[in-house]
């Protein structure tokens, strides 16, 4: 059985991606499965590392861009369209699986054009631009969130949830054996990102947050810090110039990581962007976290997935704006003094039913469903 699995740009499109590839391949090891992505896309990074064949296409984004960017656009997607026929009439696939965005728009067109099986995963609470039209083509939405359904009226929706690599499965077993937090330890531990690609304001907040800590909570802090590319140079930079002068008692800084469960597992709190792959995994970790949705997100998507959880209990939620610094020193300053917090989000996040995303749409995928 041939598969084409379509999309990513990002690890919150890609990783759920990456679930469902795991999955796959742990049900039946002899399925063939290939990807489509772009060669900037994070997929190009990581194809090595998960070992499967990749094929690139030259496609852009057309929400948010100007005029011109959209005509040329437009004009990507017929080349794509080629590319891609000539792909599945090498492959020849089965199932077509796209991950959202508009990466995987047109492998699914096309897929709708020869009467192949598809699907597409949708991650966010509000469905964008892509999946809208997909849905109206009468491609399944794989949707993350039972709120998608009232975006989506006249398409065919399944609730699957948002799946999650194996790895993370793995370590929320090892979560689950914590019958609660420790609400007198002193150290206290942070876990900072802004996603696959950082995030610049979340970087410059939180390194003008940190001087302002007092003393107690520096000595006992330990943060790692995904940066991003962009920003790796100056944020190291503020660690080594800083970090001693300032008694953080450990840190440490990197661009990118592959191992985000390690971080997640040694951290007491998170703080981040709210996409859907991230909520997914903090959910399943039952990990706390300090939200800061992106606010230029596509309809604002991120701050809606954040307000899902945080109303009830899950996560803080903060604005990115010139206020952030000084909510984050607020919040931290909250949360260290008051362990019991940090319990309270734990138990709330306890609450959520958990299913196996991943297995749900592979099941569908094989026929199995």
């Amino acid at each position: 059985m041939n598969l084409i699995i379509a999309g990513g740009g990002t690890g919150g499109h890609l990783f759920p991606g990456i679930a469902v590839y795991e999955k796959l391949k742990s049900i039946n090891p002899n399925v063939k499965i290939y990807f489509i992505g772009t060669e900037k896309g994070i997929e190009n990074k990581l194809k090595d590392d998960y070992d499967f064949e990749f094929f690139t296409i030259n496609v852009k984004g057309f929400s948010g861009k100007s005029f011109m960017n959209k005509i040329q656009s437009v004009k990507g997607l017929f080349k794509a369209a080629k590319d891609i026929s000539i792909i599945y009439n090498k492959i020849k696939p089965e199932f077509v699986l796209g991950l959202g965005g508009y990466i995987s728009f047109m492998p699914l067109v096309m897929a709708k054009l020869k009467g192949i099986r598809s699907g597409v995963m949708e991650q966010n609470a509000m469905p964008g631009l892509s999946n809208k039209i997909l849905g109206l083509l009468g491609i399944t939405i794989f949707a993350s969130f039972e709120e998608t359904k009232k975006y989506l009226p006249f398409s065919k929706v399944t609730v699957t949830g948002n799946p999650v690599r194996k790895n993370v499965l793995e370590l929320a077993s090892i979560e689950a054996q914590e019958a609660s937090k420790d609400e007198t330890k002193k150290d206290f531990s942070i876990f900072i990102f802004g996603g696959s690609q950082g995030a610049s304001s979340l970087n410059k907040a939180v390194i003008s947050m940190l001087p302002l800590l007092n003393r107690d909570i520096l000595s006992n802090l330990t943060i790692f810090h995904q940066t991003g590319d962009k920003d790796y140079e100056s944020v190291k930079d503020f660690y080594n110039n800083n970090g001693t002068e300032h008694r953080i008692k450990k840190f440490e800084v990197f661009p990118f990581t592959k191992n985000m469960e390690h971080y997640y597992l040694k951290s007491d709190i998170v703080i981040s962007r709210s996409g859907a792959g991230t909520l997914s995994e903090l959910i399943v970790l039952r990990k706390p976290a300090v939200l800061v949705p992106y606010p230029h997100a596509a309809k604002n998507h991120q701050e809606k997935n954040a307000r899902v959880f945080s109303k009830k209990g899950c996560f803080y939620t903060l604005k990115d704006d010139k206020n952030l610094s000084k909510e984050l020193l607020q919040t931290i300053n909250k949360i260290f003094y008051n362990r019991k917090l940090l319990n309270n989000m734990h138990n709330n996040l306890k609450k959520i039913d958990i299913e196996d995303s991943a297995l749900n749409i592979a099941g569908i995928i094989l026929g199995k469903n």
